[in-house]
């Protein structure tokens, strides 16, 4: 799930979950044009948006593991 990237988790869980854009940067306390902006593909989110947009969705953002050589 990690190739999808963040943009494509978030939307597909927006679905999911039947959320609007307006809704969406409600809950998660980001103004609604940057949410919009963002689910639309006009601008990439990074830090404190993204974990507050990814906590409202109830996603856990968390480093990947590392692959070992040879595998």
């Amino acid at each position: 799930q990690a190739e999808m990237g963040f943009r494509a988790i978030i939307l597909k869980e927006v679905q999911r979950q039947e959320l609007s854009g307006y809704r969406l940067a409600k809950l998660a306390g980001v103004p609604m044009r940057t949410v919009q902006a963002y689910l639309a593909g006009d601008c990439d989110l990074t830090g404190e948006r993204l974990a507050r947009i990814s906590e409202a969705l109830k996603l856990e953002l968390r480093p990947m593991r590392r692959r070992r050589k040879g595998r």
